[in-house]
């Protein structure tokens, strides 16, 4: 298949306001920011919390941590399927514009 040129590149918004925490995160090499991307917010919340152990900070709560990314622009959706991968064929929550890069 052949690449595409189109730019999908997802760029976050108000930096400054957001928590250092959350901005850290997002720009860290575990985060890819791309409009084609979803992430369940318990997974993406869950690897928040295991970001901020491993670098020794404190993190926010769920409610504090979903209101920051989406002053980053990452949209909230409240009903996204996902259809393949580790949730089959499940209904949840999700963060639109941004995904988790999987190491092994």
């Amino acid at each position: 298949m052949a690449e595409s040129k189109k730019d999908y590149h997802f760029r976050a918004r108000h930096k400054d306001q957001a928590d250092k925490t959350v901005v850290s995160f997002v720009y860290s090499d575990q985060v890819k920011k791309d409009r084609r991307l979803y992430c369940a917010c318990r997974v993406l919340y869950d690897h928040y919390q295991e970001y901020c152990q491993q670098q020794e900070l404190t993190p926010l709560s769920n409610r504090q941590f979903k209101h920051n990314i989406e002053l980053l622009g990452f949209v909230y959706q409240k009903h996204h399927r996902f259809y393949a991968g580790y949730y089959g064929n499940k209904v949840t929550t999700a963060y639109k514009n941004i995904g988790l890069v999987h190491t092994k």
